[in-house]
């Protein structure tokens, strides 16, 4: 009989566990990730107490936990929002009896009667049962987790066209491109904008943004037309999941190029480069993360990565959550 519980520090182990076995079913269609893992802490699971676990007897069948609530959900809302990573839930592979839908169902309890109306949930992409159960209770895909290993991609060679890695003292040139980039994710089918911009952005200095990409440990390789940058890749050595922090990873978080320079394959023979310095640095895979309503971003990095999680979010009418204040309130 299935039994879905609060999550606690005795569930780790066995929650570990069942990381690992999911982790080894994705790596099972996504070759190239690496063979081995290490999963992170779940102790931050245990501190919200907004995760709960799945039994059927004595053996977990599953868990589903988060990290959160926080204010802003991905800094594009007003709505409060919560987040289950990659690790902070799994199910065993053998599920008839919907565990998936039914932690999800006993977990919204938790987050909505704190007030949280932006739910999100990170899963393997070759996942069917948990992505099939999240779309039937209302959640949407919006950001896909993409890798590929170091070989090169066929480009035709572009002239006047050259690439290189910007120098730290270059990196003010990214500036402009960076509001481009923005002005984009504003459009449809986008609509994102940012409330939360970083404080250099807000001040209108591109100096104070180089410095802090300095400080983030950011690298910039850029296309330029008779040295004015037209198109850049950001790479950086973390990324949106646990893996993106294994050895020998690095990860695209930003890219751009400029309109009229599209269609000319200037991104693929940049793309190649980043690759060529990176097979110089023994670097052995590349990984990328993206909005999956961006076409431009989705038509782009498909075709050279390979796609192994996604993010789904499901927003709450926030009138529940007024009705339950207002109910709290009166019976005060």
């Amino acid at each position: 009989m299935l039994n879905i519980i609060d999550f606690s520090e005795n569930h780790i182990e066995q929650a570990i566990s069942i990381a690992k076995k999911n982790y080894q079913n994705e790596h099972k269609c996504v070759k190239i990730l690496p063979k081995t893992i290490e999963i992170p802490d779940f102790l931050p699971f245990i501190k919200n107490g907004l995760g709960v676990s799945a039994f059927d007897g004595k053996t977990m069948v599953g868990y589903l936990c988060c990290f959160g609530p926080w204010e802003n959900a991905f800094g594009t809302t007003n709505a409060k929002g919560i987040w289950s990573p990659l690790h902070g839930n799994g199910l065993i592979e053998c599920n008839k009896n919907n565990v998936f839908a039914k932690m999800y169902q006993e977990v919204a309890k938790k987050w909505v009667n704190m007030g949280v109306t932006s739910h999100s949930i990170t899963f393997y992409a070759h996942n069917t049962i948990i992505q099939n159960q999240l779309y039937r209770y209302g959640f949407g895909l919006r950001c896909i987790d993409a890798i590929r290993s170091m070989e090169e991609i066929e480009t035709k060679d572009i002239k006047k066209i050259k690439f290189s890695e910007l120098e730290h003292g270059e990196f003010q040139l990214i500036y402009p491109l960076g509001i481009l980039l923005s002005n984009h994710l504003w459009e449809s089918p986008m609509f994102l904008r940012y409330k939360e911009k970083n404080e250099e952005e807000k001040d209108g200095d591109p100096n104070k943004f180089a410095e802090w990409q300095i400080k983030e440990k950011k690298r910039y390789f850029v296309a330029k037309d008779n040295n004015k940058v037209i198109a850049y890749i950001k790479l950086t050595d973390d990324g949106e999941n646990y893996i993106c922090e294994a050895d020998n990873i690095k990860n695209i978080c930003g890219t751009y190029c400029l309109t009229e320079y599209r269609g000319k394959g200037i991104m693929q023979n940049l793309l190649n480069y980043t690759i060529k310095t990176l097979q110089n640095e023994n670097i052995l895979l590349l990984g990328v993360d993206f909005e999956s309503y961006n076409p431009t971003a989705n038509g782009f990095w498909l075709k050279h990565f390979m796609e192994y999680t996604y993010s789904v979010v499901r927003r709450i009418d926030e009138r529940y959550i007024n009705k339950s204040k207002n109910t709290a309130s009166n019976k005060r």
